[in-house]
């Protein structure tokens, strides 16, 4: 069976509330929007050959501004919140509603798997 490896999770959130039922989500679940597919293959093409990821084609390209801050902390290994996820429609992918930034450092840090929450 394959190690589950991830970032450092945070016992209690930034609000205050308990970190639980957190689930552990391989990347090849989680679908990219544009923005996050743009920044990796600007700075993580070399790395994400043949991970298989998915992308959503359309929308708006959102900016990513905290790589540099997301990198550090999970870098010092500081605890951090699991990343919030939904469904994408009737599939078994997963959309980010937040965590963009953890995810891709997670991606550069290769982790296997990504702490989420999600909702329905």
């Amino acid at each position: 069976m394959e190690e589950i490896t991830h970032y450092q999770i945070a016992e209690i959130k930034e609000n205050g509330v308990k970190n639980d039922r957190i689930q552990f989500i391989p990347y090849d679940r989680i679908i990219l929007d544009r923005g996050m597919f743009h920044f990796i293959k600007e700075r993580l093409d070399d790395k994400v050959k043949g991970k298989k990821l998915k992308r959503i084609k359309t929308g708006d390209i959102l900016p990513l501004n905290k790589w540099d801050k997301v990198f550090e902390d999970i870098e010092k290994e500081k605890p951090i919140d699991p990343i919030q996820v939904r469904p994408f429609k009737d599939s078994k992918y997963y959309e980010i509603i937040d965590g963009r930034h953890r995810f891709i450092v997670s991606l550069d840090k290769e982790y296997s798997h990504l702490p989420c929450n999600v909702h329905s």
